[in-house]
Order: structure tokens, then sequence, then C-alpha cells
């Protein structure tokens, strides 16, 4: 019994740690596309065609899990409230995400969205009322070093649009401190197509109250733009899947393959090998996200252990 416990446990972690590098290549491929484009393009021009081209996995998601009529049930006013500020959280995560790969070395600014996990750390204490130890206020302090380090701040190499990627770090904090608001027996495709719905509605606005814009220059442009969505929206059910199969302490650690899969990427497609500004400090991040899972995990056991106890 135990063994055959132990052989499924085994092949969902496979399954979660392969649905993951999944994600993490769908997010650095669409990245990719979007800084191809930014030259051509507004930011905001492609957050839309990104929201809207969103779509077209969930609606593949939701024909697979036959929800066709339940996404529009038992919706409540608290629902429609945190679906809002998580849509307009992941309009500004595309965003600022945009801003960054158009402006910056690709590996840099992807590298630097890692900083992500301090600032859940930092915002579950202020709206989760979480508690926190030494080594979680460790993690934060040496995580906040290895991205002064990243962005050198009084170096020539420090500009502008190196803030992006936090901002980038601090929208995705918030949309998943939101997520824990949403109270359970909502799925996932009815949290992602309200997020969606929102967000496309607020990149829309942003586009109209924005100027710069210019038409769609060819057909490979637009099919490139619909690209990006397909592979965000993909990503997004992707990661979705990966945490649900195993616990969270698990598989963060292997989100961190998107550093070196970012630079590969840079390095094929822009010609891009910025060691010096990311090294070290790109290991200080990975050291500082690792204690952060270790103490998660660790806590994780004493709860089990507990459990088994009582």
């Amino acid at each position: 019994m135990n063994n055959s416990s132990e052989i499924v446990d085994i092949k969902k972690t496979y399954l979660a740690i392969a649905t993951m590098l999944m994600a993490i290549l769908c997010v650095d491929l669409y990245m990719v596309v979007i800084k191809f484009l930014g030259n051509e393009y507004t930011v905001f021009q492609l957050a839309v065609f990104r929201n809207v081209a969103g779509i077209i996995p969930l609606f593949v998601l939701i024909l697979f899990t036959k929800e066709y009529l339940s996404v529009f049930k038992n919706l409540n006013n608290k629902f429609v409230f945190l679906s809002f500020f998580r849509g307009l959280c992941f309009l500004a995560m595309n965003i600022f995400i945009f801003i960054s790969v158009i402006n910056l070395e690709f590996a840099t600014a992807m590298t630097l969205t890692f900083s992500s996990p301090f600032f859940i750390v930092i915002l579950s204490i202020i709206f989760l009322k979480d508690k926190v130890g030494i080594y979680r206020w460790s993690a934060i302090f040496i995580g906040f070093f290895g991205v002064v380090l990243i962005m050198k701040p009084t170096s020539e190499i420090f500009n502008f649009y190196s803030i992006f990627p936090i901002l980038t770090a601090i929208a995705w904090s918030f949309s998943v401190i939101i997520l824990k608001y949403i109270p359970e027996g909502h799925s996932t495709a009815k949290i992602q197509l309200y997020t969606l719905i929102f967000n496309v509605l607020g990149g829309i606005f942003l586009y109209f109250v924005t100027s710069g814009h210019v038409e769609i220059k060819s057909v490979q442009d637009f099919l490139l733009m619909t690209l990006t969505g397909i592979l965000g929206g993909t990503a997004a059910i992707l990661f979705i899947y990966s945490y649900r199969l195993i616990s969270a302490s698990k598989m963060a650690s292997f989100e961190y393959f998107g550093i070196p899969s970012s630079f590969i990427l840079g390095w094929l497609f822009f010609k891009e090998a910025p060691w010096s500004q990311l090294f070290p400090g790109v290991l200080v991040i990975v050291f500082a996200g690792m204690i952060i899972i270790w103490r998660d995990s660790v806590k994780q056991k004493s709860i089990n252990v507990s459990r088994e106890i009582n």
C-alpha cells in the first residue's frame, strides 16, 4: 500500500516538474517575441493583444473541464471585486515586464523579477497577518541585497528601466495575495476568466487614453502578437496545474530554471551575455529564495507530523 502510494507521489512529482518547466519555457519564449516587437509597437498595444489572445488557451481549458455554464454561476460581489483587482495586477505586471524586456538586456530583466518571493512574504505579513521568523527576514534582506547587486544603482549600468522588473515582481505578489482572499469553490478556469476579463478591459481603456499606437504592419506581426497571448495564457494554466499537483514548497525552487533559460534565450536571439551584471547577484537571489523554500518545507513537515499525532 505504501509502495503504491510512493509510486503515485513520484509520478505526480515528475509530472509537476515537467509542467513547471513547460510553463517557464512558454513565459521566456513569449517575452522573446515581445522584445522583437517592442521597437515597432507600443507597450499598450502589445498588452491588449496578449490579453485578448490569452482567451484561446482559457477557452480550451473550459472545453476540457466542461465548465461551459458553471463559470457564470455563483457570482458574488466579493468574487467580482477581487477578480477586478487581480485583473488590474496582471495588467500592471504585463506592462511592467514588457517595458523591462524591451529596454533592458533580456536575462537581466527576467532575473530581477525573481525578487517576487520576498515581496510575497512582506505582503503576507501586512495583509494575511503571517508570522515571520528570523529565517524569512534573513531571506528578505539577502534577496534585496542580490537585487541591488544586479541593479548596481551607483554604476553607469543602472538606469530608469531597471525599476520595472521590481514593479513586475510587486504586481505579481499582489495578485498572489489577492488569490488567498478568493473563497474556495471557485475553479481555476472561473478565476482565470474573470481576471482576464478585467485585464482586457483595463488594457483597452489604457489603449484609448494613450497615443503613439500604429497599425499592425504585417500578418506575421499579427500572428506573433497572437502567439504572445497563447503562450502567456498557457503558461498561467500550467503554473496553476503544477502547483496543484504537489506542495508549493517543493515546486517553487524549479521556478529558478527560468534564470538559465532566459540567459540562453537572450544569448541565442539577442547575442546578449550580461555576466558582469548578473553575477554574483543572481546567486544571492537564488540562495535567499532557497531559504524561504526550505523554511516552508520544514514548517509543512511539522504541521503534517502534528496532524498524524492528533
